[in-house]
C-alpha cells in the first residue's frame, strides 16, 4: 500500500518548465542583427557617385573635311584641339596640319607664312570647357557643354618678343554651318614666348557651334586680318540642347520692320552710279561744300555708290571726283574693275542707336585689287572735324586680301567732335601719304565719308591707337634684325612701284615666280592712258637678283648679275631665309634702270 502513492506526483511537474525558456532565447538573437547592416551602407553610396556629371565627359577633335577645322562631334564637358592646330602655315619647322583650320562654310582665311616656328606667332591648341572663371581661375563644371550655360575658351599661343606687339581676337557663332562671327575679346599676349589666355563665355542656342581665334601681329581686331605674321584657327565643338533655352531674336523681328524699311532707301542720290547696294542705317548723300559724301545721325553711315570708280578711268568714273576734303586726287591710269578703285565705305557700329562719342566703330572698304592683290596696299585715318581736317591714322597700313573685289575693314574709338570723317587710301605699292595723307601714285585712289556724331558729356580726349611696328620691340630688336632689314627692302621696292608710271601685265605682279614688278621693258602698262610700252633694247643680256621678294625689272637690269653657277634659271634657289633667282632678259648695256625713251 504505501509504495505507489508517492511516486507518480512529483516527477511529473519538475521535468517540463525548466527545458523550453533557456534554449530558444539565446540562438536567435546574435544572428540577425550583424547579418544587415554591413550590407546595406555601400550599396547606397557607391551608386550615385558616376552621376555628379550627368556623363558628360572630354572629348577630343578630330578634323572635319567637310569643315576644314578640327570638330568634336559628341557632347561632352570639353573640346580640345590637342596638336591639330600647332604651327602656323608654312612657316620653317612648324607646317600647320591641314592648314589654314578656318571653316570652309565662311571667309576662310590664309595665314602668314613669315617667320619660324616658336620664334614668330603661332596659335597651337585651342580647348573649350563647360565652367567659367572665378577671381582669374578658370573652374570647370564637369557638366555637359550646355545651351544656356557657361564655358569658357583656352587659347594655347606662341607670343613674339615681349608679347606686347601680338593680339588674339576671339570669336564665336552660334552655327558652324553658317558663321556669323560675334566678337569675345581681344587680348593682348601677356608675355613672349609660351603664353595661355583663357576668355569666358555665355553657351547661346545651337548644338553645333565654334570658336575662331585670329592671332594678329599688331593691327585692328578682325576674324580674318592678313599680316604676314598672323593665324587664323578655328575649333568645332558640338553643344547639349536644352529644350528651355530660346532664341531670343525670334519675338522681336515679327511687329517693327513692317512700318520702318520704306522710307529708308527713298533719299538714296539718283546721280550715284551702279555699285555695291548700301547698308541699313544712314545713307550718305554728296554734300558739295565738304566735297564728299556726308551723312545725318544715324547708327551706321554708307556711302552708296557715291565713291565706286576712280578719278575718269574707263567704264568707273567717280561720281563727284575725288571725294576728298583736302584736294587729293585719285590716279587717272588703268580701267574700272581690272586696276585699283575704292567703290564703297561703311562706318558701322554693333549696338544700336546714332553714332556718339566713344563708340566703338568699324570702317569697312570695299575695294578692287589688281592682279592678286599682294601688290596693292590700303590706309585708314579719321579726322575729329571735316570742315578743317588733321588725319590720324587708324592702325597700319594693309595688304590686299585677295584679288578682285574684297573688304578691308579697320576699329577705331570715335572721339570728340560733332562732324568727322574716315577716309581710305589705296594704293599700287607702298606710297609716302605725305602732310595731306593721301598717296599720287597713278593707279591710287583716295576717299572721304562725313559722319555726323552724338556728343558724350563723359568722354574727354578720345583719339584711337596707332599701331606699333616690331621696330619698337626692344626685346626683339637685335634677334630680328635680319626680318626687319627685308621688310625695308620690300617697302623700298614698294615705293619704287607707287611713284613708277608702269604696271606689268595684269597677272604679270610677281605673285607667280614672274619677271619682276613694275617698270617691265615692253611688257607693262603706259603712263595715264595705259597704253602699251614697246621699248626697244641693244646689247641684251640675261641679268639676275638674289632675292626673297620679286624685285623690279629695271632693279634687276640696273644692280643684277650675269647669269652664272648660283643663278642659272628662274626661281632656282641661291640663299637662306627663301631667297631665290629672279631673272629679267633683255637688260641693255649699261642699264641704269629708267625707262627707255620712245
Amino acid at each position: 500500500p504505501p509504495t505507489n502513492p508517492p511516486t507518480n506526483p512529483p516527477t511529473a511537474p519538475p521535468t517540463n518548465p525548466p527545458t523550453n525558456p533557456p534554449t530558444a532565447p539565446p540562438t536567435n538573437p546574435p544572428t540577425s542583427p550583424p547579418t544587415a547592416p554591413p550590407t546595406a551602407p555601400p550599396t547606397a553610396l557607391v551608386t550615385p557617385a558616376p552621376t555628379s556629371g550627368d556623363g558628360a565627359g572630354a572629348q577630343e577633335a578630330v578634323f572635319d573635311s567637310g569643315y576644314g577645322v578640327p570638330k568634336c562631334a559628341n557632347t561632352g564637358s570639353s573640346c580640345d584641339s590637342l596638336a591639330l592646330l600647332n604651327g602656323r602655315g608654312t612657316i620653317a619647322s612648324g607646317n600647320e596640319p591641314n592648314l589654314s583650320n578656318t571653316n570652309s562654310n565662311g571667309n576662310t582665311c590664309t595665314d602668314g607664312n613669315s617667320g619660324s616656328y616658336h620664334s614668330d606667332e603661332s596659335i597651337d591648341q585651342i580647348t573649350v570647357t563647360a565652367g567659367d572663371i572665378e577671381s582669374g581661375v578658370p573652374v570647370p563644371s564637369g557638366d555637359f557643354i550646355t545651351e544656356g550655360g557657361r564655358a569658357y575658351v583656352t587659347v594655347k599661343l606662341w607670343c613674339w618678343g615681349s608679347g606686347a606687339s601680338d593680339t588674339a581676337d576671339i570669336y564665336l557663332t552660334k552655327d558652324a554651318s553658317s558663321p556669323d562671327w560675334e566678337p569675345l575679346d581681344s587680348i593682348t599676349c601677356p608675355g613672349g614666348g609660351a603664353q595661355t589666355i583663357v576668355q569666358a563665355f555665355d553657351v547661346p542656342k545651337g548644338t553645333n557651334q565654334s570658336i575662331r581665334v585670329n592671332f594678329r601681329y599688331n593691327g585692328s581686331p578682325s576674324t580674318c586680318s592678313s599680316g604676314g605674321y598672323d593665324d587664323h584657327d578655328d575649333l568645332i565643338f558640338t553643344v547639349k540642347e536644352d529644350p528651355s533655352v530660346t532664341p531670343p531674336p525670334t519675338p522681336a523681328p515679327t511687329q517693327p520692320p513692317t512700318p520702318v524699311p520704306t522710307p529708308v532707301p527713298t533719299p538714296m542720290p539718283t546721280d550715284a552710279n551702279d555699285g555695291p547696294p548700301p547698308s541699313p542705317g544712314g545713307v550718305a548723300s554728296y554734300d558739295a561744300g565738304l566735297g564728299a559724301p556726308k551723312c545725318s545721325f544715324a547708327s551706321s553711315c554708307d556711302s552708296g555708290g557715291l565713291l565706286n570708280g576712280r578719278a575718269n578711268i574707263s567704264g568707273g568714273a567717280e561720281p563727284n571726283e575725288p571725294n576728298t576734303l583736302n584736294t587729293c586726287t585719285d590716279g587717272p591710269a588703268g580701267s574700272y574693275h581690272s586696276d585699283e578703285s575704292i567703290d564703297k565705305i561703311v562706318v558701322s557700329k554693333a549696338s544700336g542707336g546714332d553714332l556718339t562719342e566713344g563708340d566703338l566703330v568699324t570702317i569697312t572698304a570695299t575695294i578692287w585689287c589688281w592682279g592678286s592683290g599682294t601688290s596693292d596696299r590700303i590706309d585708314f585715318y579719321y579726322a575729329t572735324d571735316a570742315s578743317q581736317p588733321a588725319w590720324t591714322q587708324i592702325g597700319l597700313r594693309q595688304v590686299c586680301p585677295g584679288p578682285g573685289l574684297q573688304t578691308v575693314t579697320a576699329q577705331f574709338v570715335l572721339p570728340q567732335g560733332a562732324l568727322q570723317a574716315v577716309r581710305a587710301n589705296l594704293m599700287y605699292g607702298s606710297g609716302t601719304a605725305g602732310v595731306n595723307s593721301c598717296t599720287s601714285g597713278s593707279w591710287d585712289d583716295t576717299d572721304d565719308l562725313v559722319i555726323s556724331v552724338r556728343p558724350n558729356p563723359s568722354i574727354q580726349g578720345l583719339v584711337a591707337s596707332p599701331g606699333k611696328s616690331k621696330h619698337d620691340d626692344v626685346q626683339g630688336a637685335i634677334e630680328f634684325s635680319a626680318k626687319d632689314a627685308e621688310a625695308d627692302s620690300l617697302m623700298k621696292e614698294l615705293k619704287e612701284l607707287n611713284t613708277g608710271g608702269v604696271k606689268p601685265a595684269e597677272g604679270d605682279d610677281g605673285s607667280d615666280g614672274g619677271k619682276g614688278k613694275g617698270k617691265g621693258k615692253g611688257k607693262g602698262k603706259g603712263g595715264a592712258g595705259g597704253s602699251e610700252s614697246t621699248g626697244t633694247t641693244a646689247l641684251a643680256t640675261d641679268k639676275y637678283i638674289c632675292s626673297k621678294h620679286a624685285p623690279l625689272a629695271s632693279t634687276i637690269c640696273a644692280d643684277g648679275s650675269v647669269a652664272d653657277d648660283k643663278c642659272s634659271s628662274e626661281g632656282q634657289r641661291c640663299g637662306k631665309k627663301g631667297k631665290k633667282c629672279w631673272f629679267m632678259s633683255g637688260c641693255p648695256a649699261g642699264d641704269d634702270g629708267e625707262e627707255s625713251s620712245e
